[in-house]
């Protein structure tokens, strides 16, 4: 080292002007103003964020700052900055770094240095990319939101760095194939897409669907191996894309797809598992057998892709059986697969044509476990919806979960459909508690059970442990609309609007009139005291109650909070008259709760709380951590909701 150099430990931003250099042969003068910009944007927010200017060299700059959360919101204010000047855009692309620099009388370097270069380099215009090391710093801070991009292998670094990307706001996020970096994919990871139906008949998709699914249920089980959920997986269902491009998309290494063509009693089934990095084929295999030997080949499958990647997963994790038979009646099981076709589709009539398969399945086998888990959840999610009362949804969901633990069936369907039951039916919530930590411990690469962990966080009113929790299951099923909605969600409810928003455009994206999405961007507008663009939102929303609130609820609110008390209460009376209505009495007891408390009225506020607590309504469950209530907490009677819902034990997991 020489002899006059200083060592910090620094937040390290790189910055460059993509495209400069054929700007200057272009239109040097253009160009000029272009850098002029840039520099006086760059030298305004670094004096605003207490950064260090080091150096300028042509269309870049090298900078430090004392703290990487500086830094990085130092970076979100220039390129919206430059985003708002849309007559002199700068197409700026920014690395930031934590590390050593080391600094002489006549230079500046270090490893930190060269790590902040090239990740600036990986990025395009209007980008943010961090390390893994800022990302850590800045995580637990509510106003920069940041997402993976992968890891990735850097000139002259010894070990791959996973690189992030910042999410807020106006903000580029670059796509997987947009990054010009090498791409260090994590070779324990796989996707299964739906195996295409090859049968004459098109209805026999349910069971091309249903092989794929137990072939990645298997999978699962395997310990070391990353597999993406069904819902992103069956998210590319009818897709002509590329493998590689998929495997983008998902951020795994392989891909299984297949084909399945059934005949009666006979079945052929077609796997491939292919690289997603360059479409290799690693193998193509065909089988031809009859109904009664398909689980024995849902097991080769799944083990013949597990002795594959067994140099990355381990030579001791492939004796096991991956698929034991779950009933040897195959007419059962070929009903139980349409049963399990339409309860994954959810939207309207989904669960009721559901019900009726899952309900022949047990007729024909009595000790067939699996259809009476899925019958007990959709049980309690029929009731949710209004289309059954809780205490017949109680008594049913209660018959069905005793008879899966007598058959001692162990299943992740199982344990989310007994803290289904206890959390939502029963209140119990040691018995909720008790079941996702099983769940977990069995199956910890299971969506759901990360999300019903999340949620019992909610019921708890613990934010910083709810958005951890499905942080986890949104990592196993990124491309979920479900889970992308409860992550925004999950933001929301934590006061955390900026984080919220990129999920629920997210969602707006895969379907553009998504209800409750709608709904929440306008929350997000109105948190924000942009109320008449919440308006704007409020009035596309139908007239019913969405996943959350009614219409009338969501106007009225912010009518109130515009000052406009003579609509706020028109639209409080169009609350009362649905109240009155046949068969809506309780119905919307928590709107009426939440706009009352808005209001001030806090008795009626408490009152019709109480009441949607009795009656099961909407989210009341989950009121101790509903920003609406929270003018409630401070106020005696809100012991009373506290001794309803009872006390919430710790969740240690």
């Amino acid at each position: 080292m020489p002899k006059h150099s200083i060592r910090r430990l620094a937040a390290i931003m790189f910055t460059d002007i993509a495209g400069y250099t054929a700007m200057m042969q272009e239109n040097e003068t253009a160009a000029a103003a272009l850098r002029q910009r840039h520099r006086e944007v760059f030298q305004r927010e670094h004096e605003r964020c207490y950064g260090e200017i080091l150096q300028y060299y042509g269309d870049g700059t090298l900078s430090v700052f004392k703290s990487a959360i500086e830094a990085v919101e130092c970076a979100i204010a220039m390129q919206r900055s430059f985003l708002d000047d849309q007559a002199l855009l700068v197409p700026l692309r920014i690395g930031i770094h934590l590390g050593d620099i080391v600094f002489t009388e006549n230079d500046v370097y270090g490893d930190g240095v060269n790590l902040a270069s090239r990740i600036e380099s990986l990025g395009v215009p209007g980008s943010i990319l961090l390390s893994d090391e800022v990302n850590y710093a800045v995580k637990s801070q509510g106003s920069i939101a940041t997402q993976s991009v992968g890891s990735f292998e850097f000139k002259n670094i010894r070990e791959p760095v996973e690189v992030f990307a910042v999410t807020n706001t106006g903000i580029r996020v670059p796509g997987r194939s947009e990054l010009k970096g090498k791409l260090k994919e994590n070779k324990k990871s796989i996707a299964v897409l739906p195996f295409v139906n090859m049968s004459t008949d098109p209805e026999n998709e349910y069971f091309s669907d249903g092989m794929a699914e137990e072939i990645l249920n298997a999978l699962v089980k395997v310990e070391g191996l990353q597999v993406t959920a069904r819902t992103s997986s069956f998210f590319f269902k009818g897709k002509n894309m590329d493998v590689r491009e998929i495997g983008s998309q998902l951020g795994v290494a392989y891909i299984l797809e297949g084909s399945v063509r059934k005949m009666g009693n006979r079945v052929r089934i077609t796997a491939q598992l292919v690289s997603s990095v360059d479409g290799y084929h690693f193998f193509s295999e065909t089988y031809d057998r009859t109904l009664e030997d398909i689980f024995a080949v849902q097991d080769e499958i799944a083990l013949k892709i597990t002795h594959r990647l067994r140099e990355h997963l381990g030579e001791d994790q492939h004796g096991q059986q991956l698929v034991k038979p779950p009933t040897l009646n195959m007419a059962a099981y070929d009903t139980y697969l349409k049963g399990l076709y339409y309860f994954n589709q959810w939207a309207g009539q989904g669960m009721g044509k559901a019900i009726p398969y899952f309900e022949q399945a047990i007729e024909m086998e009595p000790d067939f476990a699996q259809p009476h888990a899925w019958l007990s959840m959709c049980h309690i999610f029929m009731a949710f919806g209004g289309h059954a009362t809780w205490k017949e949804a109680h008594a049913k969901a209660n018959v069905h979960l005793k008879r899966v633990a007598e058959l001692d069936a162990d299943s992740p369907e199982y344990y989310f459909a007994l803290f289904v039951y206890y959390c939502f039916s029963e209140r119990d919530w040691n018995g909720a508690i008790a079941a996702v930590k099983k769940g977990l411990e069995h199956y910890p690469n299971n969506p759901s059970l990360h999300h019903a962990h999340a949620s019992l966080h909610c019921i708890r009113g613990d934010h910083a442990a709810m958005i951890a929790a499905h942080k986890k299951g949104l990592q196993l099923d990124p491309l979920s609309m479900e889970m992308l909605f409860f992550m925004g969600a999950t933001y929301l409810f934590s006061g955390d609007v900026e984080q919220a928003t990129p999920y629920f455009d997210k969602v707006l994206d895969m379907v553009p009139n998504h209800r409750a999405a709608l709904e929440n961007k306008g929350w997000i507008a109105a948190f924000q005291g942009q109320y008449r663009e919440a308006l704007v939102i409020f009035e596309q929303l139908e007239p019913a109650a969405g996943y959350r609130l009614n219409r009338a609820t969501c106007l009225g609110w912010v009518h109130f909070k515009m000052g406009d008390q003579e609509k706020a209460n028109h639209y409080l009376q169009e609350l009362k008259m649905l109240e009155e209505q046949p068969g809506q009495a309780v119905g919307v007891s928590y709107d009426l709760a939440i706009l009352h408390t808005c209001f001030g009225n806090l008795d009626l506020a408490f009152q019709y709380l109480e009441t949607a607590l009795q009656y099961q309504i909407g989210d009341s469950m989950i009121c101790r951590g509903d920003p609406f209530f929270e003018p409630l907490h401070a106020h005696a009677r809100f012991e009373k909701i506290e001794a309803f819902l009872g006390e919430m034990p710790e969740i240690d997991f």
